[in-house]
């Protein structure tokens, strides 16, 4: 089954990479969004400004008391005017250590700052985007995309942009400074400088190009190592970890090219300033010279002259550094709005009403469904699942099951026909509160990181511990976790992955439990479990499915025999419906795929034994372990017991997938 998401904003996607897509938006549109996020800070970026223009200005006097020093104290020879000089020189000193320290505070607070709210923001929205859209997409790649590109868009936001601006208006001081000091030397040294502008702007057209690639090439390499790190177990198994390192090799080869690239690209554009840099500080250095020669300038003007001029180029090399910072962070800005832009396709309504709590009428009236246009999955669905009751979605794989599951929890919408809870049309609810009211247990129960209790609580973060043993206990999952080194408090570590399968089943049970849903989702939850597991499961799952409404999806049909209806899909459509007893009847879908799992040859030469029938009566748990244990020890002769059972019979212990 595909999720299928939808595509929002000023964003067109082609091919089939999902990093590529063409941008519409421009560099002007980029930075207005950028600065959105600034401005919500303009206090902390106001005071920010003040500590800048402050160093910048401090930063501008050192060359012209040099230039008084030589012209008017050491020339002169005047000692006590050059060590007011000094001092002074020190006071200077002191100064721009405090502009500085407090500059350098708020520019990390802001960028901190910044980086949290950029994070959150898009966090947000993954989280308000539908299922679908993480179908497509590769975890490595959004991961990326809230890491590695917000990174490289911070850096710009908070230090590169601020130091853009401080270059700035060290130009511009610098430039009415040598104005001031002599207009015409100064229009000798700045005649390099629209050389360097014509220059940056066509080059910065090819260098905006390989730094989108460099975003690229890093998700993908994100992509990978998330993959590979999931599947570890199956690369192990499979002998596959050559293959692996070679796809890896791969992606980290075209990421180290797309980077070499990049850096090759700028290395051409930093020399070329410095040849400019040094083609200025000749023509200063000549005419300047000639003018001191002939009089008609002081050594201490020409000496100042010079300072100023190599702090002019100062600015325009970081300036060319700043360029290269711009495209490297408009390249991740880009991707990061395209994850922004993405269109919320399942979506509240402003007049959305809270859902009163729920009793449990489910209807699904005159619906049909497709993830993709042209290709249904649900077709002409009418069903109505009253209060209370436990109801079986059962079919062959691709039939739809899930799908119901998924209009359910209103993860996608019909495209015809609605979904209604208590005659509550789900597009009309508010989602949160409606989703409160539901609990679901799948086939393989996501457990996040931390501990036994955090899991079980996830149900209801409100719960006290004593809930938490309770439920543990109504579910068979109490025992297992008291064995564990902290009980309770053990981490079960990613994803669960120091349990088995069967105890992260039982701890999402108790989950499920703990959050007394209205409406219980119980997803092929005994499907990938051994025999015994099982049968502790289905226990608990009597307790669970107790005083809600639930709906079971489950191809092993022993877990479905009691539910008070049975509804069997086939290629998107309902075929038949009804109890256990009256599928059994009919010669259809249920009976066949019934009779696939539990065709048991008859034991002629044993009679059924006199006692209730299993399904007025289901052994303890201390009795199953009691077979459990006699079937270990007594091989063959412990099956022939059961073997005398006619097929169809209602018993848990005879259902063999």
């Amino acid at each position: 089954m595909g999720f299928h998401g939808g595509g929002g904003g000023g964003w067109h996607r082609r091919g089939e990479t999902q990093e590529d897509y063409e941008r519409q938006v421009s560099d002007v549109e980029l930075a207005k969004r950028l600065l959105q996020f600034t401005w919500k800070l303009r206090v902390k970026a106001l005071m920010l400004g003040l500590t800048m223009l402050a160093s910048t200005a401090v930063g501008l006097i050192p060359p012209y008391l040099f230039s008084l020093a030589i012209d008017k104290y050491i020339v002169d020879l005047d000692v006590s005017g050059l060590t007011t000089l000094a001092i002074a020189f020190a006071a200077l000193t002191a100064v721009t250590y405090l502009i500085s320290y407090a500059h350098t505070y708020l520019l990390a607070w802001l960028g901190g700052r910044l980086e949290y709210d950029l994070r959150m923001d898009l966090f947000r929205h993954l989280q308000r985007l539908s299922l679908g859209y993480y179908a497509k997409k590769e975890v490595g790649s959004v991961v990326s995309r809230a890491t590695n590109d917000i990174d490289r868009i911070i850096d710009l936001a908070s230090s590169g942009v601020l130091e853009a601006i401080s270059n700035v208006i060290t130009l511009v001081g610098i430039i009415w400074i040598m104005v001031w000091m002599n207009a015409w030397l100064s229009a000798i040294s700045f005649s390099v400088v629209p050389l360097i502008a014509i220059f940056a702007y066509f080059w910065g057209k090819r260098v905006r190009t390989v730094y989108r690639e460099t975003r690229k090439t890093i998700a993908s390499v994100s992509a990978k190592i998330e993959e590979s790190v999931s599947g570890m177990k199956e690369i192990h198994a499979y002998s596959r970890e050559q293959e692996s390192r070679q796809e890896f090799h791969e992606v980290n080869v075209s990421n180290m090219q797309a980077n070499v690239t990049a850096s090759r690209t700028m290395s051409a554009f930093m020399p070329l300033v410095t040849a400019f840099s040094a083609i200025g500080n000749f023509l200063v250095l000549w005419f300047g010279g000639s003018a001191v020669m002939k009089g008609t300038m002081t050594v201490g003007v020409l000496f100042a002259f010079m300072s100023y001029m190599n702090r002019f180029f100062w600015p325009i090399q970081s300036l060319s550094g700043f360029w290269n910072e711009v495209q490297s962070a408009f390249a991740a800005a880009e991707r990061v709005f395209h994850i922004m832009d993405t269109e919320i396709e399942i979506s509240e309504k402003p007049d959305a009403v809270v859902i009163p709590p729920i009793e449990g009428r489910i209807a699904y009236e005159d619906m049909n469904f497709s993830y993709e246009d042209g290709v249904p999955v649900l077709s002409d669905i009418d069903l109505v699942i009253e209060p209370n009751t436990t109801v079986a979605l059962v079919g062959p794989t691709g039939a739809g099951k899930t799908t119901m599951i998924n209009l359910l929890y209103r993860f996608y919408d019909p495209q015809e026909g609605r979904v209604t809870v208590d005659g509550y049309d789900l597009r009309d609810v508010v989602i949160e509160k409606y989703r409160k009211q539901m609990a679901i247990v799948l086939q393989d129960p996501f457990l996040f990181a931390g501990t036994v209790k955090d899991n079980i609580k996830y149900g209801n973060m409100k719960a006290s511990d004593e809930r938490v043993i309770e439920v543990s206990k109504a579910v068979g999952a109490h025992d297992f976790i008291m064995k564990m080194p902290d009980g309770y408090d053990t981490e079960v570590r990613e994803r669960g992955s120091r349990l088995s399968m069967g105890q992260r089943q039982l701890i999402s049970l108790a989950r499920a439990l703990i959050a007394d849903p209205r409406i219980l989702i119980m997803d092929e939850a005994t499907s990938s479990i051994d025999a015994y597991t099982e049968l502790i499961i289905k226990e608990a799952m009597e307790k669970v499915l107790q005083d809600r409404t639930s709906i079971v999806i489950a191809h092993r049909l022993s877990t479905v025999r009691n539910a008070d209806m049975i509804v069997a899909l086939q290629d998107g459509r309902i075929v038949e419906k009804g109890t256990h007893a009256e599928l059994l009847t009919h010669d259809g879908l249920y009976k066949k795929l019934y009779d696939m799992q539990f065709k048991y040859e008859p034991d002629e030469e044993e009679e059924e034994p006199e006692a209730p029938p299993e399904e007025t009566r289901r052994p303890s748990i201390p009795e199953m372990r009691e077979r459990m244990a006699g079937a270990r020890g007594g091989g063959r002769g412990s099956q022939s017991s059961q073997g005398g059972r006619p097929a169809g019979k209602d018993s848990d212990d005879d259902s063999k997938p």
